[in-house]
């Protein structure tokens, strides 16, 4: 047991949980954020978020955009997230074989609307605006930078709207904010000796708000500002690390404290005739709130903390939306999306990096008011320069430092399809 102790003492030093807790995502959003709140927005490239008014999601980006639909209405949605990518490049001094550690993952949502009241309308809102899913093979190269990384938000978001006027909407919404998390990593246990594993896991309920406001100019014209707040997350649960042989070594308390950040919208919608809108967006989010992470540990151990100096990020948007006939529509869209990750914090677990959105999309709707939407969506990304080095071993029981260095580069792609369906309930 004792030889256990001075193992386990290796496999807990701050650097290394620090490798094993940091929170990416394969959302395909900068940072760990989400964009596929909604299909028609995917075949436009999400421009005109909260104006487009061609389906409910737009009291996510802006509730005074509620009263683009009309009467009481369900929307529900999915988009498949399949992504490509590959790292090229070395682990030191411990070797082990290249991995991409992409996903396959489904992101849902769901919008209800009830009719209007005088001048007011009520919304509701289901979605995931951040997550991630990412899994690595055991013995690949930055096996000890990180193996599994699983993050799961669920965003429950009633929005009241009010109408001052046909020229002015407005809207206030609550979030209340579930998050769980599950990452992991390889355990050094000595030159030679199979790998063990450390695990951390935790989940919390946090909460914010969002507000916007819409205005109307002129009948073919809208102009929306939106807004989400920042929700404080302290994923509260455990460190567990196992042997080679699956034995338990430390079952331990963990409390990881991560601030998900604020964004802001500014989104436009113009009519072209009678059939054709074009649309353009800008996204502000503050991932600048992301300086570090923390972590808190249980039984008197010290806290743990990593810098991660991210950026504020800027995504920019161009769409169109074409109605042939009283049935079909058409979509597509580019938008520019920035990474918040600077190229000397890059980890395995966020190999971001500045991607381009191609999309196309549309849309068919029956006599009854009943719609089926579609979207699919291209990303490319720009390469991604990886130098990470995490400390597996020293001390307090050794007075040498082992490090694991992984050096290289990312680069990658993703297809996104996505199908919604929309239900007129009056």
């Amino acid at each position: 047991m004792k030889q256990s102790a001075l193992r386990l003492s290796q496999l807990i030093t701050p650097c290394c949980l620090v490798a094993a807790l940091a929170i990416p995502s394969t959302a395909l959003g900068a940072g760990f954020q989400i964009s596929e709140t909604s299909v028609s927005g995917l075949g436009r490239a999400f421009a005109g978020a909260g104006v487009a008014g061609d389906d409910l999601s737009d009291m996510f980006y802006n509730p005074g955009g509620l009263f683009l639909t009309s009467g009481r209405g369900l929307q529900v949605g999915a988009s498949l997230i399949d992504t490509e990518s590959s790292f090229q490049g070395s682990g030191s001094p411990f070797g082990g074989f290249p991995d991409d550690g992409g996903e396959t993952g489904v992101v849902p949502n769901l919008y209800y609307a009830t009719p209007e009241n005088g001048s007011l309308k009520f919304g509701l809102a289901i979605t995931a605006p951040f997550g991630l899913a990412t899994e690595y093979e055991p013995g690949w190269a930055g096996r000890y930078q990180g193996l599994r990384s699983e993050l799961t938000t669920i965003d429950i978001n009633p929005v009241l709207a009010y109408r001052f006027s046909n020229a002015v909407t407005a809207g206030i919404g609550l979030s209340a904010q579930y998050a769980d998390a599950e990452l992991g990593r390889a355990g050094f246990l000595g030159p030679g000796v199979p790998d063990g594993k450390s695990t951390v896991s935790g989940d919390n309920w946090g909460y914010g708000f969002n507000l916007g406001a819409m205005f109307t100019p002129a009948p073919a014209t809208r102009i929306g500002i939106g807004y989400r707040s920042q929700i404080e997350q302290e994923l509260e649960g455990g460190l567990d690390v196992i042997s080679p042989t699956g034995m338990s070594i430390l079952s331990t308390g963990a409390i990881a404290e991560v601030t998900l950040p604020e964004t802001a919208y500014l989104s436009f919608a113009q009519g072209l005739g009678d059939r054709a809108t074009l649309l353009a967006s800008a996204r502000w989010t503050r991932w600048s709130r992301f300086q570090e992470l923390r972590i808190r540990l249980a039984n008197g151990l010290p806290d743990v903390v990593t810098p991660e100096n991210w950026d504020d990020t800027m995504t920019l948007g161009i769409g169109i939306n074409y109605q042939l006939n009283d049935s079909w529509t058409v979509r597509a869209g580019y938008a520019y999306d920035e990474s918040p990750v600077p190229d000397e914090f890059r980890t395995v677990r966020i190999p971001d990096s500045n991607r381009d959105w191609f999309t196309l999309g549309g849309s068919y709707r029956a006599p009854s008011g009943f719609t089926v939407d579609f979207g699919y969506a291209y990303l490319s990304s720009d390469d991604a320069p990886i130098n990470e080095t995490t400390v597996i071993a020293g001390p307090p029981t050794s007075p040498v430092v082992v490090q694991s260095n992984l050096a290289g580069s990312y680069e990658g792609s993703a297809s996104i399809f996505g199908v919604q369906l929309q239900w007129p309930l009056n």
